[in-house]
């Protein structure tokens, strides 16, 4: 199995910091939308076990690198709460 580490890093820093982004919509789909861009924005980093995810997070402890992910998640919460694609948008 082939695991991109970084979808999952990505998706627990959504997950920890997704009412500080201010998002207008948290339903599935956006919270969705916002990972993809962010992990579009983002260079893969491929395992071949779940467990060795844990290295690759470990990378990260450096404050400045998870600075460099916070904000290209909040740059991408914010073009999804601009715009939401999601059936919610009009209520």
């Amino acid at each position: 199995m082939v695991i991109n580490a970084m979808e999952r890093i990505m998706k627990e820093l959504l997950d920890e910091y997704k009412h500080g982004l201010h998002i207008k919509c948290t339903c599935s789909e956006c919270m969705d939308d916002i990972l993809a861009l962010s992990l579009n924005q983002t260079k893969p980093r491929y395992v071949t076990n779940i467990d060795k995810v844990m290295y690759v997070k470990a990378e990260f402890i450096d404050k400045q690198e998870m600075t460099t992910l916070l904000v290209k998640l909040a740059e991408c919460a914010k073009l999804v709460s601009d715009q939401p694609l999601c059936q919610t948008q009009g209520v």
